[in-house]
C-alpha cells in the first residue's frame, strides 16, 4: 500500500500483473475526509525574449479549451470544472474509478488550500522523514510528538 497523489494514477495502473485499486483518504479526528487542493501556476519569466507570445500562451493554458484537452487526456485533474469532468470520464474509460477516491472531495466540498507558513522548508525537513518513518513502520505514531515539538520551536 502506498499513499500518493492523483498525478500517479496512470503509472500505478500501468504496472503489469499488479492488482491496483484506489481508496479515499481516511477520516480525520473530526470524522470527515478532506484533501488538500494542489495546483500549478502558469507563469511568464520576466526575462522571456517574447513576453507577448508567452502571455498569450499562458492565457490559453488557463482557458477551458486547454484544460478540457488536458482533462480528456486522463492524466491530471484540471482546476476548471469542465476539464475535471473530462478527466473523470477519461479515467472511467480506462476502468479507473476516480469518483470515490479523488473527485468525491469536489462533490462534498472537502478540499482545502495548501497552508502558507513561515519556515516551510524547515517544517518539511522535520516532518517528511518523521511521517515517512511512521508510514514505513520504522517509528510509532507517537514519535510525531517530538517532530511537532521541533516544528513548534521554529516559531518561538
Amino acid at each position: 500500500m502506498i499513499t500518493n497523489g492523483s498525478w500517479m494514477i496512470n503509472q500505478m495502473f500501468g504496472y503489469k500483473g499488479i492488482n491496483t485499486g484506489l481508496a479515499p483518504v481516511p477520516t480525520g479526528p473530526n470524522g470527515k475526509r478532506s484533501s488538500m487542493y494542489n495546483g500549478l501556476a502558469d507563469s511568464v519569466w520576466a526575462g522571456s525574449k517574447n513576453q507577448a507570445a508567452a502571455v498569450k500562451w499562458v492565457e490559453y493554458l488557463g482557458s477551458a479549451a486547454a484544460q478540457d484537452i488536458v482533462g480528456a487526456s486522463g492524466v491530471v485533474f484540471p482546476a476548471i470544472p469542465s476539464g475535471t469532468d473530462a478527466a473523470g470520464s477519461a479515467f472511467g474509460a480506462k476502468n479507473i474509478d476516480v469518483n470515490s477516491s479523488f473527485l468525491v472531495h469536489i462533490k462534498n466540498g472537502t478540499t482545502f488550500l495548501f497552508p502558507i507558513t513561515d519556515h516551510a522548508s524547515q517544517v518539511t525537513g522535520i516532518m517528511q522523514p518523521a511521517v515517512d518513518a511512521v508510514f514505513t513502520g520504522k517509528a510509532k505514531a507517537d514519535s510525531l510528538t517530538a517532530a511537532n515539538t521541533q516544528v513548534n520551536a521554529l516559531f518561538s
